[in-house]
């Protein structure tokens, strides 16, 4: 087959096809891989001198079979000829031309199609996978997405019109797209487009159908195939606000092809980072020194395909040869010798092709006539550098040296005359300065002469070189946006440590490799600084954060460098600290820190922390990441940090100054200091966050594999004011009561009992309970849930799953509240074999749309150490345990074996508390039991049927024991008809506070020799109830002689007898 083209006039239109007929997307599908490349793949040439012929040619294919090329497809897409109108019904574009992810590539399609819902579902997945910290180029498609897409599309005859700019083939199936085996579906699709020449992509078509490429056509116009493309890069540009004209688009496009195939690959143009300057600096882009000229120009290097470049000249050949260039005077030439450079000449890249490492001289005569030009690279040369030979180049505004030395100090002779300026002016004229492997001492004047150098160079690259003498202060070039000293032969430092000082326009600063600098200098002055790249410097005792200004939005530190000498040198820094920079969004920390002992990101925009490439923290003590509100996830690094005491999270949306950024709260976490030979070591963490979800990225905690993490405190909310304490601290104190506890809860002030106020309710329940103080305060392992937090649905990710369940089956003690949306503490799809196990206090209140606390299965063992369960002002809550839908329970896996204390407060819907079952250990040990208005409450204790049978066979006397039940408070229960759907057996009753509880009947029976003993139970309860309850008789321990009542004088509201009517 002929030699291609490289442009998008180079069209590899292709489609696939299964299997003869009907045509398939870009890939085959997965389970047809094999067969599709064992079948042969047809090539058609076409020849066409413009987009409309190449689309003549085409569309009879497509009514057949089918095919492709970039500005060809928009033209069948935009203005479709009436044949194909006639034989689809729907013709679908799908434009990435800026790939990101098969996810993107199907939000695309579902665009294309208005499917708003699925948009939105994509958007929720994309969400997800951002706390589950998964890279956003390798985020694959949704099945069901794509489910809907192609239920969607296989009632409609459909040519998809795609392009691909990825670096291989896309199966589109998988996004939704329709099978042609099955259904009537086309696509026609391209990976060329905006200077794509990647060769790799004839390799990638093999498994087409039918595709077509442009041959070689000398006749060809192909520089209106280049301005074609050009076209379709301006309106892209276009739709980003920015002014390129397809003029300026060609121009760039031509300027990339015509030197990169004149260089032959023997001269680095480093497309990469300096395209937009050689644009600018050239005038091809105009506006000079005006901001958005170069802004504009970056923006345009982005959208191109720079890298396919480097290593391509052979397959630019023939269209370099083919372009006109007749009115374009950019050269590069790599021969040993050249006579002069060209007056005309506005570029010139020189560099020898020679093997040899003899560096080619230049005379001073080689660019006397040069005076348009403006932008000059010279590799391997050698000049006099106090006056060089390009010093008549007055419009001069990019220089490039590569490993040029200076020829007087290689035996060359200076002239006897100097007829051009000296070096510095040079200097002062250009724009960009590029400076690799070469010593280029400019003999800038004092600073106490002259404090401007320049004022005129706005980017400045150094790359194992130099261009002072013995120090320089930057803010001496107030211009500078750019500035790169990499790997500098000789240390640039100041002794007063203020290069940089009001460098107000400096936007990237790469000090990579400057191993020497121990003290980063201050740039608080550069206000303007966005990225600041301090790979190999390895030598910073620590980083910011009064040197940092608040504008940085990217930060690099790599001390994993290839050099073996920067391998061996030991890394010095010991803190580093970002705090305040809030709009950091890109922070990368790799390689080796073994000094490091505090990371401070606090009040960043960081929304995935990666430290997964850390190889080595040994002695990191300390790390904040407080008011941090778009992290979504943090991958910490996979080696021990044994010596970690402090770790302090916040994600929440927070107000307020910067200065202040760590919290009251955070405070409790101050750093605990041990004495050298005390062995213990942990951690003390404390986290807030708004997302449940975000406890993936806080497995370390309880997996203990890297950390060792005695204490945490994870404060879940929505809002910055919540601190996490509202159940104990503030309100506790040191010697918070369990009376001042039950009031604190809020219980109506509206009461029935006149009688009976909040204060002896709290006082009765402070006298009688033996609990101390301390049992309400947060434990080493503690979780507060409040304001804004969301159920976890069981659509979350397996891994978001799993971590919500290890946090619930690790936290001894749980306090949630204000919970608008919450239906469910703890819902069944959270929990595995173990079911909160480790809790040991819960106190839960203000929850509005709570339905059932802890939806448990108990097929395990769950809640074992669950000592003490408070609940109070849950409007919506039916129940507080569920009751379980299998039967079949294992009696060996108990439940509730330490449950001692309940209290309920002002739960109006709730119908029961727990179901008993087996397997249910809760009437050995509970001692206490308060329940105040609930008025739905029928009753406390359900029991299975198969338990029940159980009790009347062998229990004692066919009741249920509760041989610790000491206390018991009911309040204002209307509804309720039992404590316990089985007779209760309570021997240790001592004390009973009944009031408004008219259906309940019965009392718990207790040890009959009460009465002998002269000790009967206290019972405080309306006379008139009193007078109602039934008796089982002395010899079942449930006699009135067993009990000793008391009733106040007002214990009842007075009502009408009859209605008002009557």
């Amino acid at each position: 087959m002929a030699q291609m083209a490289a442009l998008r006039a180079v069209m590899v239109v292709t489609t696939i096809a299964l299997h003869g007929g009907t045509a398939l997307e870009a890939p085959c599908g997965r389970q047809e891989l094999g067969e599709c490349r064992r079948q042969p793949c047809e090539t058609r040439e076409i020849s066409a001198v413009d987009v409309k012929m190449a689309v003549q040619q085409i569309v009879p294919y497509l009514e057949d079979t089918s095919n492709d090329a970039p500005q060809v497809l928009r033209a069948i897409a935009e203005q479709p000829p009436p044949s194909l109108r006639e034989k689809f019904d729907r013709i679908i574009h799908i434009d990435c031309s800026m790939w990101k992810s098969r996810r993107a590539l199907q939000r695309v399609i579902a665009d294309e199609l208005k499917l708003t819902q699925q948009v939105v579902a994509i958007d929720a997945q994309d969400e997800e996978d951002d706390f589950s910290g998964v890279d956003h180029g390798s985020r694959a498609e949704i099945r069901d997405i794509a489910r809907v897409i192609g239920q969607y599309l296989v009632q409609y005859g459909c040519l998809v019109i795609f392009h691909n700019r990825s670096d291989g083939m896309v199966d589109l199936t998988s996004c939704g797209i329709p099978q042609p085996e099955i259904f009537n579906t086309k696509v026609l699709w391209t990976f060329r487009g905006w200077l794509h020449l990647n060769r790799e992509i004839l390799e990638k078509v093999e498994n087409s159908h039918l595709y077509f490429v442009a041959m070689d056509d000398h006749h060809s116009n192909w520089n209106a195939y280049l301005a074609e493309d050009a076209r379709e890069i301006a309106l892209h540009m276009h739709k980003l606000g920015l002014g390129v004209t397809p003029k300026i688009a060609t121009e760039c496009c031509l300027y990339l092809l015509s030197l990169n195939n004149q260089g032959k690959k023997m001269i680095d143009y480093n497309w990469a980072t300096h395209a937009s300057c050689y644009w600018v600096c050239n005038g091809i882009i105009g506006g000079g020194q005006d901001n958005q000229t170069w802004e504009v120009a970056h923006a345009l290097q982005q959208h191109i395909r720079l890298e396919d470049y480097t290593s391509n000249t052979d397959l630019m050949w023939p269209v370099y040869i083919m372009l006109d260039r007749s009115s374009k005077q950019w050269i590069s030439i790599t021969e040993s010798y050249f006579k002069e450079a060209p007056p005309e000449a506005t570029t010139l890249f020189y560099g020898s092709k020679t093997s040899s490492p003899q560096a080619v001289s230049l005379p001073s005569d080689k660019f006397h006539k040069a005076d348009q030009l403006r932008v000059l690279k010279l590799c391997g040369c050698t000049f006099s550098f106090s006056s060089p030979p390009f010093h008549c180049c007055h419009n001069l505004r990019f220089l490039g040296l590569d490993r040029c030395m200076d020829g007087l100090q290689h035996g060359e002779e200076e002239g006897e005359e100097k007829t051009g300026e000296p070096a510095v002016e040079i200097f002062q004229r250009l724009w960009v300065l590029d400076v690799c492997h070469t010593d280029w001492p400019l003999a800038f004047p004092p600073e106490t002469e002259e404090q401007v150098v320049a004022t005129n160079i706005r980017e400045v690259h150094i790359t194992n070189g130099r261009i002072w003498t013995s120090n320089l202060a930057w803010r001496r070039l107030p211009n500078l946006h750019k500035l790169q000293v990499v790997e500098p032969t000789n240390p640039w430092e100041t002794e007063r440590r203020d290069e940089f000082m009001a460098m107000v326009n400096l936007e990237l600063l790469d000090l990579s490799g400057n191993s020497t600098i121990q003290v980063l200098p201050s740039l608080s002055g550069a206000t303007s600084l966005k990225t600041l790249i301090l790979d190999g410097c390895v030598g910073l005792e620590h980083v910011g954060p009064q040197q940092l200004p608040p504008s940085l939005e990217s930060f690099s530190l790599n001390t994993a460098g290839e050099d073996e000498d920067l391998k061996k040198k030991n890394v010095e820094i010991s803190y580093i600290s970002l705090a305040g920079c809030v709009r950091l969004a890109n922070f990368i920390l790799r390689g080796s820190l073994p000094n490091l002992e505090e990371l401070d990101l606090s009040h960043t925009a960081i929304k995935i922390l990666d430290l997964g490439e850390v190889v080595e923290v040994t002695n990191l003590q300390r790390v904040f990441l407080m008011g941090c509100g778009q992290l979504r996830s943090i991958s910490w690094p996979k080696t021990k940090m044994y010596k970690l005491r402090l770790l302090c999270i916040d994600t929440r949306a927070r107000g307020g100054e910067v200065d202040n950024r760590k919290p009251a709260w955070s405070r409790d976490c101050s750093l605990m200091v041990y004495p050298h030979d005390k062995v213990k070591e942990y951690c003390h963490a404390s986290v807030a966050f708004a997302d449940m979800r975000f406890l993936q990225s806080l497995e370390l905690l309880w997996t203990r594999k890297t950390i060792r993490c005695d204490k945490w405190n994870l404060c879940l909310s929505s809002t910055s004011d919540d601190d996490g304490r509202g159940c104990h601290k503030e309100k506790m104190g040191s010697h918070y009561s369990t009376g001042q506890l039950a009031a604190a809860l809020s219980l109506p002030k509206s009461l029935t009992y006149h009688d009976i106020s909040i204060e002896q309710i709290s006082a009765k329940i402070n006298i009688s309970s033996s609990s101390s103080s301390a049992q309400f305060l947060p434990l080493d392992l503690h979780m507060d849930i409040g304001e804004g937090i969301s159920d976890v649905t069981d659509k979350s990710s397996k891994r978001a799953r799993d971590a919500i369940r290890s946090v619930m089956n690790s936290v001894q003690s749980l306090h949630v509240h204000d919970s608008s949306s919450i239906t469910s503490v703890a819902p069944e799809h959270t929990f595995g074999t173990d079911i909160m196990n480790g809790l040991e206090w819960c106190c839960v209140e203000r929850c509005l749309k709570l339905d059932t606390v802890f939806a448990t299965n108990y097929y395990w063992e769950c809640f074992a150490n669950l000592e003490i369960f408070w609940a109070a002002h849950l409007l919506m809550a039916r129940s507080v345990w569920s009751r379980p839908r299998d039967l079949s329970l294992d009696s060996g896996d108990l439940s509730f074996t330490r449950l001692r204390t309940i209290r309920l407060h002002f739960c109006p819907r709730l119908r029961y508390v727990l179901p008993m079952a087996s397997n249910n250990t809760l009437p050995k040990v509970l001692d206490t039991l308060h329940i105040h208005c609930c008025g739905d409450l029928k009753q406390v204790f359900l029991v299975e049927q198969e338990f029940l049978e159980e009790i009347a066979a062998r229990h004692e006397k066919g009741m249920l024991g509760f041989p610790n039940l000491k206390s018991l408070y009911l309040y204002d229960l209307i509804s309720l008809q039992q404590i316990c759907e089985e007779k209760m057996f309570a021997p240790k009753l001592e004390t009973i506070h009944i009031r408004g509880c008219w259906g309940l009947r019965r009392l718990p029976a207790t040890d009959s020799r009460r009465r002998e003993d002269g000790r009967p139970v206290a019972v405080d309860c309306e006379k008139d109830w009193w007078d109602k309850l039934e008796w089982d008789g002395m010899e079942s321990g449930h006699h009135p002689s067993l009990f000793q009542p008391s009733h106040s004088k007002y214990y009842k509201r007075r009502h009408l007898r009859s209605t008002v009517l009557r």
